[in-house]
């Protein structure tokens, strides 16, 4: 135990100096790296991740309750193979320790993005005040530009009751931010969001039209379109 403690000490002691690498050393150092993520991610991590069993039905995680290979990005250097599972009750990136044969908690103030088994990409943003689900900071990235598009996915408890049962259960909520100028602007009702994207209301219409995209039944595409079309006004392709 005290070896593998001063090898890992003695790794995560240089990896401030990652830049500065040579050419020669750098994939060595970089492949150490990419095999303690996997192996020891209690170096990483903010404990043991253990699934708190609410009486629900359904799961606390993103998409599927499978933990599959993806994508994790430290200090800039992306790696990939890392088996990922994301909690987003909690707003929690699980990683697998196959030494410790248990699931951990990703530090997330050590995440720039992560890529799930499904491509959908995740960033941390520092903060959204006012917002009561930004917890951890994990906003899923739509649009990426001068105006960007990013959507908060969480989860809370629902319940139904009817005169034979009472049913509980995990409820996905999604929640669509602009971001503006550095900082995260809810996307407003449908009325607002032309003038807030600062687009000619005629054309976006028409161009929504002929997409086939309506605000309540396709809102991420309906957002998508206006953004990557704000971002084209905005950098002269009109």
């Amino acid at each position: 135990m005290n070896r593998r403690l001063l090898l890992l000490m003695w790794i995560f002691g240089h990896l401030g100096n990652l830049q500065a690498q040579t050419p020669d050393t750098e994939p060595l150092l970089l492949n150490t790296y990419n095999q303690i993520i996997a192996y020891f991610p209690d170096i990483h991590v903010a404990g043991q991740y253990v699934e708190l069993r609410r009486a629900l039905e359904g799961h606390p995680f993103y998409g599927t309750n499978k933990m599959e290979n993806g994508m994790v990005m430290i200090s800039g250097y992306p790696f990939d193979g890392i088996p990922l599972q994301y909690d987003i009750w909690d707003d929690l990136l699980i990683s697998f320790s196959p030494i410790f044969m248990q699931k951990m908690i990703l530090n997330h103030l050590k995440i720039e993005k992560f890529q799930l088994h499904n491509g959908d990409t995740f960033v941390r943003k520092n903060e959204n005040p006012g917002y009561y689900y930004h917890n951890n900071g994990f906003y899923r990235e739509v649009v990426k530009g001068d105006i960007g598009l990013y959507c908060k996915h969480a989860k809370e408890k629902k319940q139904e009751s009817s005169t034979i049962e009472l049913r509980r259960y995990y409820n996905e909520i999604q929640k669509f931010f602009f971001e503006i100028d550095g900082k995260l602007v809810p996307a407003p009702r449908k009325k607002k969001v032309f003038e807030l994207l600062h687009l000619p209301k005629k054309e976006a219409k028409q161009l929504l039209k002929s997409k086939g995209h309506k605000f309540k039944k396709h809102k991420e595409d309906y957002l998508k379109t206006l953004v990557l079309l704000a971002n084209e006004k905005k950098n002269g392709y009109e």
